[in-house]
């Protein structure tokens, strides 16, 4: 049963201005509730929010315009020579009309928390909230919104959701991170202390394929080399307590946001109407992935397996 008092989010990830002008010119006013913003792999990514603080102020203020909520992300990993990059997004965040802004670094959380108490703090996936100890610990130290850890169960998931008083996210789409480095693996290194420049590889798709595994390595992460996919069971994240439901899309293209933005607000409408996702669906979305779909860790299966609604899983 999905709880009367949820408000449900539709959200999208856009790393910077460019890709939000393409959603935009794919019309997205009626896919998507709001956006973060902000690339938190690597801040030299083409234009990212964080660095590009005019692109962040105008795409703030046209979303604000369209009626639609803009949430600023942070770093995944912020070392300590980071911090005032960081502090300077927030502030232009704020001063722009930012409805939230998330923190994936507790040193992060804590400069929201005591720096800007008036704004809405986000935890992120990467902070690594795991159980509802930890969950109830963010909650009372100021949390609205909280992103469990992507490899819970749903199972696990409904436990730590069970926490009143806070919002809950969850990925619904995307290549979900395997692991995290502040050093880009696509820089080649040289004598030790040099790199190549930045040539944006991570705007292109570089697989690692050994004995039928896949993964896609962006520079700062590995990431699943199938797209992780919930469109069957939105109903269950529903009833689980799960208000935002989220699409990873930092290195889409902005025609495939858009195209994946209309699959998954239909099936998110027909599962609040007690409707399943039907194969139509579910083709649309696979058909848009370049190496099929997997959702086994919601399961507690391997991570690169796909179970289907009413499939028998493990667990």
């Amino acid at each position: 049963m999905i709880p009367m008092s949820l408000s449900i989010e539709f959200v999208a990830c856009l790393p910077n201005k460019k890709t939000f002008e393409g959603v935009d010119a794919g019309g997205f006013a009626d896919i998507f509730d709001g956006f973060y913003l902000g690339q938190p792999y690597c801040l030299k990514s083409a234009g990212n929010f964080l660095c590009n603080h005019d692109d962040l102020r105008a795409v703030v203020g046209a979303l604000r315009g369209l009626g639609k909520k803009a949430y600023l992300t942070t770093p995944a990993i912020s070392k300590g020579k980071d911090l005032t990059m960081v502090r300077k997004a927030i502030t232009a965040a704020v001063a722009a009309g930012i409805d939230g802004i998330e923190a994936h670094d507790v040193g992060v959380f804590r400069i929201l928390r005591n720096e800007f108490p008036g704004v809405p703090a986000h935890v992120g996936n990467f902070a690594n909230v795991y159980n509802e100890k930890t969950a109830a610990l963010y909650k009372r130290l100021g949390a609205a919104r909280i992103a469990p850890s992507n490899e819970l169960t749903g199972e696990e998931l409904a436990i730590v959701t069970a926490v009143e008083g806070v919002e809950f996210a969850r990925p619904v789409h995307g290549p979900l991170p395997l692991g995290m480095a502040y050093a880009c693996l696509l820089r080649r290194a040289g004598d030790g202390e040099t790199v190549d420049p930045c040539r944006q590889q991570c705007a292109t798709e570089h697989f690692m394929e050994l004995d039928g595994w896949r993964m896609r390595s962006v520079g700062t992460s590995v990431l699943m080399g199938e797209d992780y996919c919930l469109v069957e069971h939105l109903a269950g994240l529903l009833s689980a307590g799960v208000s935002t439901m989220r699409l990873e899309t930092y290195f889409d293209f902005p025609e495939r946001i858009t195209a994946l933005g209309k699959i998954y607000r239909r099936a998110l409408d027909d599962a609040l109407a007690g409707r399943a996702a039907d194969r139509e669906q579910i083709a649309a979305v696979r058909a848009l992935t370049t190496a099929g779909l997997c959702n086994g860790w919601h399961f507690g299966q391997s991570g690169r397996e796909y179970v289907g609604r009413g499939e028998k899983s493990v667990g």
